[in-house]
């Protein structure tokens, strides 16, 4: 009889544990974000940035260098859900920058690498 009752017992720890671990797993699972973000480069010297907010936060888009000098910095609004903006990129130096994207905590980093500017010469013949 107390084999059985600590069978039992185990067997409801077991369980409990198990379905306790699962419903754990599926609130990662199902954790959505504020915003999703496209962050490229254009050939024309610009880039892009596109954002769709989820939340009712604002969110602050930041372009830097490596030293911690700002080139671009905007906030936006708590009611804007999309956000399209081209940072022009043409006039800066070489070298290492970043663009942050950061609404209600969550942050997102994009780094960039401006090289420069190859110079072809060609020659013409007459």
């Amino acid at each position: 009889m107390k084999n059985s009752i600590k069978n039992i017992i185990s067997a409801l720890v077991l369980v409990a544990s198990i379905s306790f671990s699962a419903v754990a797993g599926d609130k990662e699972v199902k954790k959505v974000t504020g915003f999703n973000s496209g962050i490229y480069a254009s050939k024309d010297g610009k880039i892009k940035v596109n954002i769709d907010k989820y939340n009712d936060a604002s969110t602050a888009i930041l372009f830097q260098d490596s030293k911690g000098k700002v080139f671009y910095r905007e906030v936006a609004g708590k009611h804007d859900k999309k956000l399209r903006r081209e940072i022009d990129i043409t006039q800066l130096p070489a070298g290492d920058y970043t663009l942050e994207i950061v609404s209600k905590g969550e942050k997102q980093t994009k780094e960039f690498q401006l090289l420069e500017k190859v110079v072809e010469r060609s020659i013409k013949m007459d």
